[in-house]
This record gives C-alpha cells, structure tokens and sequence, in this order.
C-alpha cells in the first residue's frame, strides 16, 4: 500500500513542479530535463539549466587539473608551483563530489576537456618559464572570475536543491582561490 501512495505521491509533486515552472510559450518545457529511473519507481525533474552547470563544471575542472599539473612542472616561480598543486588537489576533490552529485541526479559527464581548453593548455606549454608564469595566472584569474559570477548565479537561481547548495558551499572556495591568485600575479616580477 505505501509504495503506490510514494509513487503517486511522486508523480503529483513531479506534475505540480512541471506545472509551476513550464514554459508557458509552448506544450513543451524548454526549462526542465525529466529523468525516470523505474528500477526505483522514481521521477527526477533537473533544470536544463542546472544540468549545464554541472556539465560545464565538470569539465572546467578537468581542464584546471590539467593546467595545475603544467604549473607544477613548468613555473618558474615557487609559489605558481604551489598554487598549480593547490588548485590540483582542491578541484580533484571538487570534481569528485560534483561527480557524485551528477550521478544522483543522472547527469553524465565528460571524461575529456574541450579542444578549446586543449588548445590553451597547449599554447601555456609552449612558453618559457617566466612568460608561463605571468600567462597562467593571467588565465587562472580569468576563468576564476568566470567561475566566481556563474557559482554565484546558480546559487540564486537552481531549480535543483543539491545544485544550488553545491554551488554556494563552493563560492568560498573559488573567492578564495581568486585572492590568492590576485596576489600572487599582482607580486610577479
């Protein structure tokens, strides 16, 4: 008896969120991605645009962890090399939990970076130490600016309660990551 109650119960919660935020220009919902995963009897309702969050993320963070690896082994100034192993170990551990939150949600993600992020990390290989130096913390302060604006938005704007707090519990981090970047390239000579 209680697991037609659940299912219905389900169905009426995924029906009235369909309701509330459909688009209202069309029969069909531009906004939201359904999922059903009926080995559990379970219907899950994620934002496209959470979805994307998630997906983009993922493989910034791939990128980062490859460009962090680059620092280890091609800055020239000590404290590149430790922000390279920062960055390396703080956005692994990141990927990791996004990972998990992708998998609940049934959202997959790239085990690859994009060819525009491939071409970057190839034209920051290419350079000699000290212009690596000033190159890379040029593009970490960029993308970390990117970062810091999208985390910020999907924090207020999620449809999806995880994404959203993922997001928020996360701006701390990437804030701090973006004031030590700021003062290491505002030091390099």
């Amino acid at each position: 008896m209680k697991k037609p109650a659940l299912l219905f119960i389900t169905l009426l919660a995924a029906c009235l969120l369909q309701a509330c935020h459909g688009n209202e220009n069309s029969g069909e919902d531009d906004t939201t991605t359904t999922i059903t995963d009926t080995s559990k009897n379970v219907t899950l309702i994620i934002g496209k645009d959470d979805a994307k969050f998630v997906t983009d993320v993922a493989e910034a963070c791939l990128a980062e962890i490859k460009i962090g690896d680059l620092a280890k082994s091609r800055g020239a100034d000590k404290r590149v090399k430790n922000l390279g192993a920062l960055l390396v170990k703080d956005l692994t551990k990141g990927h990791g939990r996004l990972a998990l939150l992708a998998k609940s949600k049934k959202i997959a993600l790239a085990d690859t970076i994009s060819a525009d992020d491939q071409q970057s990390i190839a034209e920051l290989a290419k350079k000699s130490a000290n212009e690596f130096d000033h190159a890379y913390m040029g593009k970490m302060k960029n993308d970390y600016k990117k970062a810091l604006v999208l985390f910020q938005a999907t924090s207020k704007s999620a449809f999806d309660p995880q994404i959203k707090e993922f997001a928020t519990r996360n701006i701390p981090t990437i804030q701090r990551h973006l004031d030590l970047i700021e003062a290491i390239e505002g030091s390099l000579k």
